[in-house]
């Protein structure tokens, strides 16, 4: 009789094993993906791939952004030459905001290549967010948004960008 058992019987009930607590938690992942694909509202439209926005003008900036690489001794970004060539430079850029703190508006925000909450996009990292500084705030939405601004290479808050001036622009 092992510990569990034994425990269980002193108490007059049965304890769950290993595999009732784990079996569960395993399938958790996959019954999440049955639902998405079945067709929920909040599922995705868009094929699996790394960016959750189709291409266009506005978002070929993303691709061009994530293929910056951490590398040599202390681990700094390596901006290819295309992405170098950005810095100081007018761009316009669509993505999904990530408000840094609660309220309706927000002047400082990451922008985001891929909504968090996406199943389907690629996990979000450094190189695919942009710390955002508008003058006027904007107000938070789950929406994408076409923001321009001058692109700042290797900024002091820890990301790889930064979008200085930055103002809303409307399709």
């Amino acid at each position: 009789m092992n510990t569990a058992t034994r425990f269980g019987a002193a108490l007059g009930t049965a304890m769950p094993g290993r595999r009732q607590i784990l079996l569960p938690l395993a399938l958790a992942p996959v019954a999440g993906w049955a639902v998405w694909a079945a067709g929920s509202a909040d599922a995705p439209s868009h094929p699996a791939g790394p960016f959750h926005l189709p291409l266009d003008e506005t978002t070929a900036i993303w691709r061009d952004l994530g293929t910056v690489r951490f590398g040599g001794l202390a681990g700094n970004p390596q901006f290819p030459v295309k992405v170098s060539a950005l810095d100081g430079r007018p761009v316009t850029v669509r993505g999904f905001m990530v408000p840094l703190t609660d309220g309706a508006t927000h002047n400082r925000f990451i922008l985001s290549a891929n909504p968090l909450g996406c199943p389907a996009c690629e996990n979000p990292g450094p190189a695919t967010m942009i710390h955002v500084h508008t003058a006027i705030a904007l107000p938070a939405t789950r929406e994408p948004l076409t923001l321009t601004g001058t692109l700042r290479l290797r900024p002091q808050e820890g990301l790889f960008y930064r979008l200085d001036r930055a103002e809303q622009r409307w399709a």
